[in-house]
Parts: structure tokens; sequence; C-alpha cells
């Protein structure tokens, strides 16, 4: 789940800093399911789960499982999100739901897991509803290969400020976000295997005109391509667990560096750190290892933050690049779906485990640059974040 457990920080941030969502847009649910199931690509008797909240895309249920039937795929359980522990008694017997997480309710989960080939995991209202226990569950049953997959698509909690932290969710994002479900998918593929191709040829170097000059290696390592694929195909060919855990809005291109390979400076203009604002924030970076931080306004903050978080937090992480021409939004400080939009750069620090990476810890923080450029040798891939290709 990007991996799950780790995404799971960024929900739990949500709460937060999102607060209560307002009224959702008025959606096109058939329209979207149908985007849904393309990117499946479901096979006659491929078995699959939904999970949702009836009281957020909860329209998005029954053209699903009509979907899921026509194919003569099998719906095998829509799973309830609900509020209250004593809600349980008007929940149909195939719906498992619990507020306090069983040891009974995760195996009965686990076990349903197990007859399924694919979860649909469907946004929630407020990320709360979304249980940590059932997400350990769900990445034990994706690494166990095969054609295991799930789709998941973040909606208002992947709307955030360039510090990598949850912004509050604009209600026009809603309409922007249905309109990026609909790309050229065969499009999309093309410019990221060109990208992969550059950015695989020598060193890569990120630059930003507040100050960010950092250089990294890719070498070897896997990318991993949310390019609306969903397929059991993709499954099988998966190189690592986040290549089984397809997003949409599709888009982003990311990769984890050889760890040692990565040196020079972040600075990120504002970042919040607990009840702090820092500015100017300067991470040198030498070899992988942040190993020194400064910064205009609230420089403790940052340092205590980056400290209590563990060894994880003092090395990068991953390079993030997107490519979907529709998340793109123009006189907002949010950015759309965690910077999937085209040419904008996600920096981290922490665990890369998922991405096929060697730095453990749990820890993840992302940071986003909509205005960087990237060179490759003399070839310019980005410039002032508008791809090039």
């Amino acid at each position: 789940m990007g991996g799950t457990i780790l995404k799971l920080t960024v929900f739990f941030l949500a709460i937060l800093f999102a607060g209560t969502l307002g009224a959702q847009t008025e959606l096109d649910y058939d329209a979207i399911a149908g985007r849904i199931l393309a990117s499946l690509h479901l096979q006659p008797g491929e078995r699959v789960v939904i999970r949702y909240d009836p009281t957020y895309f909860g329209e998005l249920v029954t053209p699903l499982r009509k979907g899921i039937r026509s194919v003569a795929a099998v719906d095998l359980a829509a799973l309830e999100y609900v509020a209250d522990a004593q809600d349980l008694q008007k929940i149909p017997a195939d719906t498992l739901i619990r507020r306090v997480q069983s040891e009974a309710h995760i195996k009965a989960f686990s076990q349903l897991l197990e007859s399924a080939d694919v979860y649909l995991w469907l946004p929630a209202s407020r990320e709360r509803d979304l249980y940590a226990a059932e997400a350990e569950a769900l990445e034990s049953w994706l690494k166990k290969g095969g054609t295991r997959r799930e789709i998941h698509f973040h909606w208002s909690s992947g709307s955030v400020m360039a510090d990598g932290l949850p912004g509050e969710h604009p209600q026009e994002f809603d309409k922007l976000y249905e309109a990026a479900l609909d790309i050229p998918y065969d499009r999309i593929n093309s410019e990221q295997d060109k990208a992969i191709a550059l950015l695989r040829s020598g060193p890569v170097r990120v630059t930003t005109p507040e100050g960010t000059d950092l250089t990294f290696q890719i070498g070897t390592r896997p990318f991993n391509k949310q390019n609306g694929n969903a397929t059991a195909e993709r499954a099988l060919a998966a190189h690592m667990p986040v290549d089984r855990e397809i997003e949409l809005p599709a888009g982003v291109l990311r990769v984890a560096p050889l760890e040692d390979s990565t040196n020079g400076v972040m600075v990120v203009p504002r970042a919040r750190f607990g009840d702090s604002t820092v500015t100017n924030l300067k991470l040198e970076i030498k070899n992988g290892r942040v190993l020194h931080i400064a910064a205009d306004e609230n420089e403790p903050a940052a340092k205590q933050s980056l400290k209590e978080a563990g060894e994880a937090a003092m090395r990068f992480r991953e390079f993030g690049l997107g490519f979907n021409p529709k998340l793109v939004s123009h006189g907002n400080d949010i950015l759309p779906y965690y910077g999937y939009g085209a040419g904008i750069v996600r920096l981290s620090l922490g665990d890369n485990q998922e991405l096929a990476g060697n730095v453990t810890g749990g820890f993840v923080r992302w940071f986003f640059f909509p205005n960087a450029t990237i060179t490759v040798r003399d070839k310019v891939l980005v410039q002032d974040g508008k791809l090039k290709q």
C-alpha cells in the first residue's frame, strides 16, 4: 500500500491536519467504476473483495459489483466501515466490521483475503476508519505473490501541502481527481519508459530555485510505475511489494536510488514539524545520509522531530516524478494527489523497503517540489516543473 503500513502514517496525520471533510462534489460513479474495472481487466473466476465507507463513495459499490459480475468474476464480499460498534447488529452477515481490532476479527478478515485475488480499497470519509491490523493482514496477503493485487485511491487524504503533510482537501479537487482517472494510459506508460531509460543512463541532478541541488544514481534499481495497469499480468511480473498496490488516479514513477549515491542539499521553503512551521529547511546529504540540518525559523523543531524519528529519518529514501497531465492545480497551495501531476518531483527521507531499498525503520517523510529541474548528464527531463518529453 505504498507500503500499507507506511501509508497509514500519512492517513493518521490527515486526521490531525485536515479536519472534518465537507460535502463531496457530485461525481459520475458509473464512469469511475468503469475506469477501475478497465484497469483491473478481471478474468472469469477472479474473486474480488471491496472495502468501503457507505457515507463516502458508497455510491461506487453498486456499479463496481455489477461490473465484476458482468465479466463472470466473483463478487466475494463488500465490507462496510461503520462508525460505532453498536451498529454491528445492523450489518449483513457477509460484512466484517469491528472498531476494536479483535483477534477474531482479524482472523476472519485474513481468511477472507485468502479466498480473494483482488482487493478494492475505497476511500473513507475519515482515515480513523482504516484499521491498522487489517492493513497488516493485507500487506501479508500481497507478499504471497501470484495474481494478488489491490487498487486504492486516497482522494481527500491525498491532497497535500509541499511539506508532505495533508492540507484541507479543496472541494474542486473532487472533479479534478475524477478527470485524472480518465487519461491516456498507453501514453503515460510510454513517457515513463523513456524517462526510466534516461534516468538510468547517468547521474541524476535535481535542482530548485530555492536551493535544492541533489545528485544520485539509479543503477539497476527497479522502478514502480503507477500507470493504471492493475491486471493479473502486472501482479505476476511484480519486482517489489508496491508493484501490487495500484493507485488511481495513476501517474507517478518511483524509485529508491542507490543508498550511498545521494549527495547535495535539499531545501524545503516551509515544513510543519509538530506545532511549528520551519522555514527554509536545509538538509545537507552526503552518501545518502543527512549530516546537517539548518533553517531560518524553528530549526530546533525540525532537528528534534527527525532525531526522535530514528535513524531512518536521516536517510534519503526515494525519488518520484509525476506524469498525470490532469493532476495539476493552478493557483492553489494544495498539491493534488501526492504529487502525481506531470512534472512534480517528490523527494523523501526514510524506510524504502517497499521500493526494494535497504533502509529500514518504518519512518517516511515526503517533500514535494513543483518547480524543480531534472537533468541527466546534458539532457533535461523536467524544466521548472514542466516535463520536457
